[in-house]
């Protein structure tokens, strides 16, 4: 387990998020529990995962629908790009891939008050045509049917994922 850098004494860093103010800058260190349960800013981190071709691999997740292909909260002490290089390594299995920022989306109450860093990581055709081969669970779109979708099916898709489709933090492929 890698050492906290920012909070050396802090035990169990994996459950501790750092709460922040309006602008994004950390005001303390809770539980993760505490801090959704009573809707403070936090940080989260959602990765979009392209195919060689530029398709979207989205992962559907019961009660919010359609969504990023990986989203994770913070941990106390952790940047963005390490959640998602994490998320890219457990998730994905992939240990070194590019990854490329795509935004900073601000706090919302559908998103539970988080700022969201969005990243994109390729991945061969072949590995996340893999990954539809359980269509309940994950699906291939481009850019065209993600916007199709956004536009007419909006409650199949989950809060981020709509909100960043709309608010144009997602390009095409």
């Amino acid at each position: 387990m890698e050492k906290n850098l920012f909070y050396p004494d802090l035990k169990n860093a994996p459950r501790y998020l750092e709460v922040v103010d309006r602008h994004n800058a950390p005001l303390c260190v809770m539980n993760w529990e505490d801090v959704l349960r009573q809707r403070l800013r936090h940080r989260a981190t959602a990765l979009l995962i392209r195919d060689s071709t530029g398709r979207a691999l989205l992962t559907f997740r019961p009660g919010l629908g359609w969504g990023f292909s990986s989203f994770g909260l913070v941990q106390a002490g952790q940047s963005f790009e390490d959640r998602a290089r994490a998320l890219l390594r457990d998730d994905w299995d992939r240990a070194s891939s590019r990854l490329l920022p795509l935004g900073l989306c601000p706090p919302h109450a559908e998103g539970r008050q988080a700022f969201v860093a969005i990243f994109e990581a390729r991945l061969p055709a072949v590995l996340a045509a893999e990954k539809i081969f359980d269509p309940d669970r994950h699906m291939l779109l481009d850019y065209d049917e993600l916007k199709g979708l956004s536009a007419h099916f909006t409650d199949l898709l989950s809060p981020l994922l709509r909100i960043a489709v709309q608010g144009g933090y997602l390009r095409p492929g």
